[in-house]
């Protein structure tokens, strides 16, 4: 039909791992997503930034990859921007929430403000367990934070989070390597 609009119902995605640990509590099943305008000076993922396609992954094989993953308790969307993919990402933590009892971690360079303005809040707000929300600014960066990178980061556990609030303090990383040697380093690295 003319002047219809077909939704993207694809993920541009960076990278899974389907069993982390440091990406919120417990072990997680972590999805980075590919594309951001934001551009934070010292950001160590610049290869995440171009919105050129990477991975595509329709939303609902992805919804039902993470439901079929064993031994996880939570997923959390980082990138690139995650709601820079809003549609999806929005659509992914709704289903998630309303369909199974993982927990919801969503990273976001974006402030309240900007996600207000952008009619975003209220969605994440009500279907997420944490929400790190902010730009990183490599002036406030600090390597002894768990869940951030710069000191200006927030960390809001909206009303009716399943996750307990707790300390942010003491850097971690983790080293994965899989079937074929190949090695992957995921966390908040010193250099």
């Amino acid at each position: 039909m003319p002047n219809e609009t077909k939704l993207n119902t694809s993920f541009n995605m960076a990278h899974i791992e389907s069993h982390t640990h440091i990406y919120g509590p417990g072990t997680r099943f972590a999805i980075w997503l590919q594309g951001c305008t934001l551009g934070c000076k010292g950001c160590w993922n610049t290869q995440m930034w171009p919105h050129k396609d990477k991975t595509l992954f329709d939303r609902e094989e992805l919804y039902q990859k993470i439901v079929n993953t064993s031994e996880i308790n939570g997923v959390t969307l980082l990138g690139g921007e995650p709601l820079e993919q809003a549609d999806n990402t929005l659509w992914l933590i709704k289903m998630l929430k309303e369909k199974t009892s993982l927990t919801i971690v969503v990273y976001t360079g974006f402030k309240q403000s900007e996600l207000e303005a952008k009619g975003y809040w209220s969605t994440l707000y009500e279907n997420s367990d944490l929400i790190i929300s902010g730009r990183y600014q490599q002036s406030l960066r600090n390597t002894y934070l768990r869940l951030r990178g710069s000191t200006n980061q927030k960390l809001i556990y909206p009303q009716g989070s399943k996750l307990i609030k707790e300390s942010d303090d003491g850097n971690e990383m983790e080293i994965v390597i899989n079937e074929l040697g190949a090695i992957t380093t995921l966390g908040y690295p010193d250099v």
